[in-house]
């Protein structure tokens, strides 16, 4: 499964955000096979992947929320 994909997956879910991370963290530490060395890495790459995912989600909910045509009414 892509990354992307895979990031949908645990943003959809009703993780806490940590969790998340740490879950992709480790899935980024298995893909380099199991080696330490790069946890802080694996960690920062996850995070950014999880907020962008969430970031995203937002985006898109927003977007349905108010289509481009109608602007909100303040």
């Amino acid at each position: 499964m892509p990354a992307t994909a895979r990031v949908k997956e645990f943003s959809s879910e009703t993780l806490p955000i940590e969790e998340s991370i740490r879950r992709r963290a480790y899935e980024l530490y298995v893909q380099r096979g199991n080696q330490s060395g790069s946890e802080l890495d694996d960690w920062r790459q996850a995070e950014d992947e999880i907020r962008r995912a969430q970031d995203q989600l937002v985006d898109e909910a927003s977007q349905e929320s108010f289509p481009a045509s109608d602007a909100p009414a303040y």
